[in-house]
């Protein structure tokens, strides 16, 4: 954003000496020409200047267009009524969905009843290419049922068949066209919770891991927040992550234009297998109310998802000498126990 200039020259006065200049301005003036221009984090940061930017900056106007334009699924009549008994609208929205959400270190009920967490979950999507919006989506679920609780947990908002034209054209070189995707497309996976008016986003916003399926031939690109499961050493659900995945593939018809033909979220445990509706509701509650809202620097997102996934491949090797060892164990008690029956032959005879 350029830096605001105004066309008038400012004589020195009382408000100068007090370090103050700027409160001669009149209060339409500042919220029109100053903070209506703002970003969030500016917003935010002005907020705190003095008691009366904080006046001013409280106005939801203002907050409504920061999220908007951050997040234009958000304009979705369901979302906006939720939005609207949260303490302070969308001023308390944006403080729960930015910056970045951070799990790391929570430790989860995941057998959390789902009568003392919410009826219902909204999930509010955003997808850009290049700072263009590729894809929005509104979708909630019903979370008292059984099937819900006792299910797989998985959202998939485009059905197999069909498909989302995009911007998105791919390269002459498969690899250079990975890194451009990771480098450029970009994912908002915005959960509410309209019952605790609580809010998070649990994607990476920046891809994580990018791959061509072995089968479809579609590139997934994947956003990943890895979360605290029990936090009990060597459990599968010592650690979870909440997985977003776009996938694109390339129709013949278009050339090497590409569509969207995948946009899905699910959580998984360490040894890659489905959490059920309850206990996935049980983490996501957790992250909305607990998780740290943190500024994270570029590239943290896909460092912490390797962390996460060397704690997967030692795990594994640790499970597999002991099962090496047990069934070493066997094997010897096996020999032990024929050649004692062999003895017992002998001795009668």
């Amino acid at each position: 954003m350029p830096p605001l200039s105004f066309p008038f020259h400012h004589r020195p006065s009382a408000a100068d000496d007090d370090g103050d200049a700027i409160s001669a301005l009149h209060s339409d003036i500042l919220q029109t020409h100053i903070l209506n221009r703002l970003d969030g984090a500016a917003l935010a940061c002005a907020a705190s200047a003095s008691s009366r930017f904080r006046r001013l900056s409280s106005e939801d106007q203002l907050w409504r267009r920061v999220c908007s334009a951050s997040w234009p699924s958000i304009t979705h009549p369901k979302v906006r009524q939720a939005i609207s008994a949260f303490p302070s609208e969308h001023r308390s929205f944006f403080s729960d969905v930015f910056p970045v959400l951070d799990c790391w270190s929570l430790c989860c009920d995941l057998d959390r009843s789902s009568s003392s967490s919410t009826s219902e979950l909204i999930s509010a999507i955003d997808i850009h290419y290049k700072d263009k919006l590729v894809f929005s989506k509104v979708h909630s679920i019903e979370t008292e049922t059984n099937w819900f609780l006792y299910s797989p947990f998985r959202v998939d908002l485009i059905d197999p068949k069909d498909s989302i034209p995009s911007p998105i054209r791919r390269s002459e070189k498969y690899e250079d066209w990975l890194g451009h995707l990771e480098e450029n497309l970009t994912v908002s996976w915005i959960v509410i919770d309209p019952m605790k008016n609580r809010a998070a986003n649990i994607s990476s916003r920046q891809a994580v891991k990018v791959r061509r399926h072995w089968l479809s031939g579609d590139i997934q690109v994947q956003y990943t927040t890895v979360m605290g499961g029990d936090r009990r050493a060597g459990s599968a659900v010592e650690m979870v992550q909440c997985a977003v995945v776009v996938s694109c593939g390339e129709k013949e018809e278009e050339g090497m234009l590409m569509s969207v033909t995948e946009v899905s979220m699910q959580m998984l445990d360490m040894e890659g297998k489905h959490l059920n509706g309850k206990e996935s509701l049980g983490v996501l509650g957790e992250a909305m109310e607990r998780g740290k809202r943190i500024k994270a620097k570029k590239g943290e997102g896909k460092l912490r998802f390797e962390e996460y996934e060397e704690m997967k491949r030692k795990r594994k090797a640790r499970k597999e000498r002991i099962e090496n060892g047990l069934d070493m164990l066997c094997i010897f008690t096996g020999i032990a126990i024929l050649f004692s029956f062999c003895s017992f032959i002998f001795v009668s005879t």
